[in-house]
């Protein structure tokens, strides 16, 4: 205000001297006698002369002492921008804003909080009771439920208090303390309401819409916000997946091995961030004459997976250690597995043990039985012999068993004479090469891509 009145003063004075010198010069062309057309000509040019000076004095007027000077602008808006510790304190200041912009002193925010389901106030602006317990509000309010799409705004003065429908309209209004209130949406999306308290006057239609543009940039807001939230929460996730992952893959063994007459070639591919099919491959060093294969998944739970499984692993180590045959290490386990109540239904596993004779003793739960190459008989899968758990195969020198997960089983089986052709033509092949004929031949036919790929190979070599 003293700045106002210092620009209105120097201002008007610039201008009175002007005038006064204008004046004066005129009095002083008088005085001498100066008149007629070389006095017109001489007080012109000094109006010209001096309008400049004029000029430059307001520009200084207007730079130095104004009501609002350029730097003290820019100092509030830093100063403003540096104090915004959160999107929520945005809302607030805008709000407060616009409520002083149009004269109001009270309003409220009111969100719909969908990790709570519930309404809540957000914000309430110059309330000195609280009207509401812990500023919820019941979602069956009666402002709920006559809100049905964005342009149903509520304006109190418009209702019929003789109109009972419209009556506890306003009831609900005179409790809040609400003049008018306009929805939040998100497209068909209810996120919640802006209500804004009376004034001396009838709210204009500019107002109205100036709070129907607020509420549609809240909802834009809000739901980028969620997103962003979804993102950031999103990444942390995959850096603990990963972490998970990392930590799975410490269990596997590698992806190839030579034990005694036998040549191993494993490719393992996740379809997602942890792993969900498992394997091992392991010499039991406390038997003779005994290597050990496992194939193993959790059914749909993949939370479980990071928890059980290693231990899963470390438990058909530590029993097949114990001389345990494969029936006895999957019997115990299981055992354990109903003791800790942990769905032992869930678990498809098949455990082995391979000896040098080529015999293969296994037992399984649920996954697919190998599948057995001879040269001259082709590709065939492991006929089951009767009921019992355990079952068993004998492997010749040049023979190749195939372990594999359901999705590439099921293809195997599908086209046993082309597989066995490929595997007949590639038969002198290195082991990991005819490995990845077959699993890019697999890939190509499996059309579910939502599990993970698992194929072991094993071949017994004519050596001693």
């Amino acid at each position: 205000m003293r700045n106002r009145i210092k620009n209105i003063a120097l201002t008007y004075g610039v201008n009175l001297l002007f005038v006064a010198l204008l004046l004066a010069v005129a009095g002083g062309l008088v005085a001498l006698g100066l008149d007629g057309i070389f006095s017109v000509i001489f007080f012109f040019s000094v109006i010209f002369s001096l309008l400049p000076v004029v000029n430059y004095l307001h520009t200084m007027i207007d730079s130095y002492i104004s009501p609002i000077r350029y730097n003290d602008l820019y100092v509030q808006t830093v100063d403003s921008i540096l104090n915004i510790e959160s999107f929520d304190e945005v809302l607030r200041t805008t709000f407060d804003q616009i409520l002083d912009l149009i004269s109001v002193g009270t309003g409220m925010l009111i969100f719909y909080y969908h990790d709570r389901d519930e309404f809540n106030i957000f914000y309430q602006k110059n309330r000195r009771r609280k009207i509401i317990r812990n500023a919820r509000i019941s979602k069956d309010n009666m402002l709920f439920r006559v809100i049905n799409c964005p342009e149903d705004i509520i304006v109190r003065s418009k209702l019929n208090p003789s109109i009972h429908f419209e009556g506890s309209i306003i009831t609900e209004l005179d409790r809040l303390g609400g003049e008018v209130v306009v929805p939040i949406y998100y497209h068909d999306m209810f996120l919640g309401l802006i209500v804004t308290g009376g004034h001396h006057r009838r709210f204009s239609p500019g107002e109205i819409r100036l709070l129907k543009i607020f509420a549609s940039k809240i909802a834009i807001l809000s739901v980028n916000r969620f997103f962003f939230g979804e993102i950031v929460r999103k990444k942390e996730l995959e850096k603990e997946y990963d972490l998970a992952t990392r930590v799975q893959k410490k269990f596997l063994p590698a992806a190839g091995a030579v034990i005694g007459k036998f040549e191993i070639r494993i490719y393992h591919e996740t379809a997602s961030l942890m792993i969900r099919e498992f394997y091992d491959v392991f010499e039991n060093d406390a038997v003779d004459d005994d290597v050990r294969i496992s194939a193993y998944r959790i059914k749909g739970n993949i939370a479980g997976t990071s928890i059980l499984m290693p231990g899963v692993h470390s438990v058909l180590q530590s029993f097949a250690r114990l001389g345990l045959s494969p029936s006895g290490v999957l019997t115990r386990m299981k055992r354990i597995i109903r003791a800790k109540r942990l769905h032992a239904q869930d678990l498809i596993i098949m455990h082995g043990s391979l000896r040098r004779n080529g015999e293969f003793v296994f037992s399984s739960y649920g996954y697919p039985a190998p599948l057995v190459y001879r040269r001259g008989g082709g590709l065939h899968p492991h006929r089951r012999e009767g009921r019992g758990a355990t079952q068993s195969l004998r492997m010749q020198p040049g023979d190749i068993m195939i372990l594999c997960c359901d999705s590439f089983h099921g293809v195997l089986v599908e086209n046993l004479a082309s597989y066995g052709d490929l595997i007949e033509r590639n038969h002198g092949a290195p082991l990991s090469r005819l490995r990845s004929y077959i699993v890019r031949a697999l890939s190509e036919s499996v059309v579910d891509g939502t599990s993970d790929s698992l194929l072991v190979m094993v071949r017994m070599e004519d050596r001693i």
